[in-house]
């Protein structure tokens, strides 16, 4: 990579370890601390990620008139004291209440810097290898989970949640400084009106824009991005299996790691050999490490699992943006994907506490391990039809 598109990569991917990595990744570390503080029920507790999901989604969904509105720099700046804020005042609170409206103002903040901007950036400023870069960028996200975990639970251990919002709050300003910075002016039009495709060449053709194909890619996202919520609740499965607390611990780490190592690999694919042959191949392991979850409740079993179902991550982000690219082109691509990426998002945020409910009401993960399973085999059957829709257009 070029000296300018490195330091775009670099500032992208600390949007993606703040706005996603801090605030979304690592709270599942919060509910039960916040819960046993305050008296809450953890489904209670949950839902403060839930509505942060929803606004993280409405954001992503305004984030193209802010940037062609105002200043990127400007948008940037605002995003960053907002989540930051919102983050250091989750410390003083003890209502539910204040928590729930400031996980939405971080939420919304996080959403306006979030995948939709890194995304309509990479488009607008990379010309090569943009499945890799596009992973790298978003695969931080979940290597900030990865890291910050532990750091985050050895805070809340040994000086309480309260401080480890405040140093989260730190973490999100040193990250997203490179970003205001470096990262260019934006114009989301450009490349549409110039209708130049991912490898930089003249597209040949519009491909089109379908409300049906649109409402079905949704689903698609909906489907992996609400699967993906599976992962904050690591630590309570583990727990009704009767295994060690360190077993959740490590498989949350595990389901991070893999966040950003599958990333990185469906990203190459999706390079080398397109997403056609990707995407089937990483929903089989998906659903593999599901079955396991389900069916064999031991430790070794366990850290599989959560090593295959952290691929998931990689299909809700690298895989949502490589579909919409290969479906409607860029020419259409900053008209579909923040909607495309609000269904996820939202689904994301809903799942999150319905899992939470779901366990609080019946007392089990099991009725919720088999749903999502009829939602990764919906994914795959999508996959497919998706792919197959395009390569007949090719042929018509």
């Amino acid at each position: 990579m070029k000296g300018k598109t490195t330091l775009i990569v670099i500032a992208l991917c600390g949007l993606a370890a703040s706005g996603v990595g801090l605030l979304m990744n690592v709270s599942g570390l919060f509910f039960t601390p916040i819960a046993e503080e305050l008296g809450l029920m953890k489904g209670t507790v949950s839902m403060t990620l839930t509505v942060g999901n929803i606004c993280f989604s409405i954001g992503g969904l305004l984030c193209p008139k802010a940037i062609s509105r105002f200043r990127v720099k400007w948008v940037l700046i605002a995003a960053t004291a907002l989540m930051a804020g919102g983050t250091a005042m989750l410390s003083l609170c003890n209502s539910i209440v204040l928590m729930y409206i400031f996980h939405a103002i971080r939420g919304l903040a996080a959403g306006l810097a979030g995948f939709v901007l890194i995304t309509l950036v990479i488009n607008q400023w990379v010309h090569k290898n943009v499945g890799f870069i596009t992973s790298i960028t978003m695969g931080f996200s979940g290597l900030a989970g990865a890291l910050f975990s532990p750091v985050v639970s050895s805070i809340i251990q040994k000086s309480g949640w309260r401080t480890a919002y405040l140093v989260i709050a730190l973490f999100i300003v040193l990250l997203n400084l490179p970003s205001i910075f470096f990262v260019p002016p934006m114009n989301v039009r450009a490349r549409a009106k110039a209708g130049a495709d991912e490898t930089g060449e003249k597209a040949s053709r519009d491909r089109g824009y379908s409300l049906t194909m649109v409402v079905i890619v949704a689903i698609y996202s909906a489907s992996v991005c609400g699967a993906a919520s599976l992962a904050q609740h690591f630590p309570g499965i583990v727990g009704e299996r009767g295994l060690a607390a360190t077993v959740g611990a490590t498989m949350l780490s595990i389901s991070m790691i893999m966040n950003t190592g599958g990333k990185m690999l469906l990203g190459i694919l999706v390079d080398k050999i397109g997403a056609r042959r990707s995407l089937p191949v990483f929903s089989v392991l998906v659903t593999t490490g599901l079955l396991l979850l389900i069916f064999v409740p031991v430790s070794w079993a366990m850290y599989v699992a959560a090593a295959l179902y952290g691929l998931c991550f990689s299909m809700s982000t690298v895989g949502v943006v490589s579909m919409t690219r290969d479906r409607f082109g860029l020419e259409n691509y900053a008209k579909t994907y923040p909607t495309i990426s609000l269904c996820g998002t939202a689904s994301n945020a809903i799942f999150t506490a319905i899992i939470g409910f779901v366990y609080d009401a019946s007392g089990s993960y099991r009725g919720t391990l088999f749903m999502l399973l009829s939602m990764e085999i919906l994914a795959f059957l999508i996959i497919a039809y998706v792919y197959h829709s395009i390569a007949k257009a090719k042929k018509a």
